[in-house]
């Protein structure tokens, strides 16, 4: 084991870790506000998350893995390697999904190492670095290249909107810096280095080519890549080939400015975007996925360069979207055509809420909130891990939603491989990086955001501290937090109060302390000894949901909500809607009082813990205005006992007011 330490440029803190590579460590933009820790360096011991991350890395890593070998996308590698044309298998970004699964799965080693899956990402980078090397000037776009030659770029006639080249790419160098990080291996960095010069080479101003990406995810890649050269710029030497960091940064630059401009080149219109420059939009529009990935490198490129306009139109876009464009569940993208945003208070039940959307909302929410310290970010990042993410893969791992829709007939159901499987890489990505989100630290202390049973070390002003959390989250909300430095020392706790909370109390040593809020944080400052323990107890009531008054398909309707989890009521439970049975024909699907039911105007919740139901759970139990027993689960466990109905807006007769819904689209309306 390697001790590693990092000093930073801000303040006078140091971060401490082991580990297994001294390569594994954060990106540290030079303008954080906030810190994160490496994801090795905390161990998650947690009776909620760590059954649902082992079936991730000893399930639905390997079937990822085996059904993109069946479907023919890795074999696209193998046809350009050996110079055959056409034939293309799958769509065209699907180069773009093997390289975000294998970012995924570099984090997932570097958490707990797997010989097995490490050779199996090593064949893979074998198989895209072959085929590389066969087209010989660091481009690697399969289906450009067997089904579209002579048309990089979507030039000559091309559509670059169609043929993903730039989003692959950025794809490629994003896995590789994660690659690298976890394995201290250069294998892939080297492919992605090739490709990223490459471009250097071609796009930019003029005289160089005015080419933007028609779907993001490239301008972040790129900067992740710039640090990576900043903080090793040796890698040159060790892969034999130049690694300028400014090159990477100029690039991300002409993207995100670029847009909007299509001098030499076709729109990528709204959809992707690419209507107006960057700095001037005022509302998310468009492809979700597209957007907020976008969204999340405009973010990047603030931490990069500190330009405040950049973190301005970036707080400006989420607040548009958390305030009038995002689905109770966190879901965003409400319109099936074109998977886009519709327009402000447009939030339909049968929403299209992309998996990978609300993966690509999570990832701009966390980078919002290194960037400003700033408990809302992780708010809605919560939100989006404990519904979306978790909803989009069955509990058995390898069964996947692409869509997260708040209402079912009874036709949605997981799929095992979909013709378009972008939604499970997007969830390999997210789920590893669970360790990174947790704690997080800047130059007065240490930062709380999640609750999960978990132990980290780090070291604060020279001086070593651990703290383990203990909790039943999100089931429970006791939540105790060792806090052992080396010697008595002084700095900052600071424990999210989640904006569902309206009741919640904190001790130290069973002593209760004062506090200040800042931020959506409790802070405590204090000098902390050995031993030292902080109680925080949220209250964790079932709650009834509404909707700004705005959202007219939620009129008079109600959510249930505990906590962090958005609950339903699926016909398995509540056969008053399915006459005592699951229905599946088109005609009982039909009818609409399946999916109907009204609250009584007090009604009264019970909760209970049912070890049984999958890894265990808290359900919810009520009456129906006639009196009739219902049962509400947890969102994200719908449709994996059997097939049926499911609603989660229940009729609710109440009256929202027009007043005090500012900054807010979803509010408590309980009696």
């Amino acid at each position: 084991m390697l001790a590693v330490r990092l000093i930073l440029a801000k303040g006078c803190f140091l971060l401490s870790f082991e580990a297994t590579k001294v390569h594994n460590r954060p990106t540290f933009y030079k303008h954080q506000a906030v810190y994160p820790l490496p994801i090795q360096t905390v161990r998650i011991d947690d009776a909620f998350w760590e059954p649902k991350l082992k079936i991730l890395r000893e399930i639905t890593s390997y079937d990822v893995l085996d059904k993109f070998e069946h479907d023919g996308a890795i074999h696209n590698f193998d046809l350009v390697a050996d110079g055959a044309g056409g034939n293309h298998c799958g769509e065209p970004w699907f180069d773009g999904l093997i390289y975000e699964t294998i970012r995924g799965l570099s984090d997932m080693i570097a958490v707990s190492y797997d010989e097995r899956l490490d050779q199996r990402i090593d064949d893979l980078i074998q198989r895209i670095s072959r085929a590389q090397d066969a087209v010989g000037d660091g481009y690697i776009n399969t289906y450009t290249l067997l089904d579209r030659p002579g048309q990089r770029w979507g030039e000559n006639g091309g559509n670059l909107r169609w043929q993903h080249d730039v989003y692959n790419a950025g794809c490629l160098v994003e896995a590789a810096v994660h690659h690298y990080k976890a394995t201290g291996k250069t294998s892939l960095l080297k492919a992605a280095v090739r490709f990223a010069n490459h471009m250097c080479e071609i796009m930019g101003p003029s005289p160089k080519r005015n080419i933007v990406p028609a779907h993001s995810l490239p301008e972040e890649a790129l900067l992740k890549l710039y640090q990576l050269a900043l903080d090793d710029p040796e890698l040159s030497n060790t892969m034999n080939i130049a690694f300028e960091a400014s090159d990477y940064l100029d690039l991300a630059v002409f993207w995100i400015h670029h847009r909007g401009n299509h001098e030499g080149r076709n729109s990528h219109e709204e959809y992707a975007q690419d209507h107006k420059a960057v700095l001037e939009q005022e509302e998310a529009v468009g492809h979700a996925v597209r957007a907020t990935l976008l969204y999340t490198g405009l973010t990047a490129l603030y931490l990069c360069t500190g330009e405040k306009r950049y973190l301005d139109t970036a707080k400006k876009l989420w607040n548009n979207i958390v305030h009038q464009k995002s689905h109770i569940s966190g879901g965003v993208g409400a319109v099936h055509h074109d998977e886009k945003f519709g327009g402000s208070y447009e939030l339909p039940d049968n929403g299209y809420l992309e998996t990978c959307a609300g993966v690509g909302m999570g990832f701009f929410s966390w980078n919002l909130f290194l960037a400003t310290g700033e408990g809302r970010y992780i708010d809605q990042l919560e939100t989006i891990l404990y519904n979306i993410v978790l909803a989009g893969r069955s509990m058995d791992g390898h069964r996947y939603f692409y869509e997260n829709p708040l209402v079912s007939r009874g036709s949605h159901n997981r799929w095992e491989w979909h013709t378009c499987p972008c939604c499970p890489p997007m969830m390999l990505k997210m789920l590893p990086e669970l360790a990174t989100y947790i704690y997080a630290y800047d130059n007065m202390g240490a930062f709380v955001n999640l609750y999960v049973a978990s132990e980290v070390s780090m070291t604060l002003d020279g001086v070593a501290v651990t703290l383990k959390q203990h909790t039943s989250y999100p089931w429970a909300g006791s939540v105790g937090i060792s806090v052992s430095p080396e010697h008595a020392a002084a700095f900052s706790i600071r424990l999210r109060i989640p904006e569902w909370c309206g009741q919640y109390t904190i001790t130290v040593n069973d002593q209760t302390v004062s506090y200040e809020i800042v931020d959506g944080y409790a802070v405590l400052e204090r000098t902390w000894s050995p031993g030292d323990v902080v109680q925080l107890d949220l209250d964790l009531p079932v709650d009834l949901i509404g909707a700004h008054p705005n959202v007219n398909t939620h009129a008079n309707k109600a959510a249930i909500r505990r906590g962090p989890m958005l609950y339903c009521l699926e016909s398995v439970d509540n056969d008053k809607y399915t006459d005592g049975k699951v229905q599946y024909t088109r005609e009982a699907l039909d009818i609409d009082q399946q999916l109907e039911c009204k609250l009584p105007q007090q009604p009264a919740f019970t909760t209970e813990f049912d070890a049984s139901f999958f890894d265990g759970a808290v359900l919810v139990h009520t009456q129906d205005a006639e009196g009739k027993p219902l049962t509400a689960i947890p969102y994200p466990y719908w449709n994996n006992r059997s097939r049926g109905t499911m609603v989660i807006w229940l009729q609710y007769d109440h009256d929202n007011g027009v007043n005090g819904w500012e900054n807010k689209l979803y509010r408590k309306i309980n009696r």
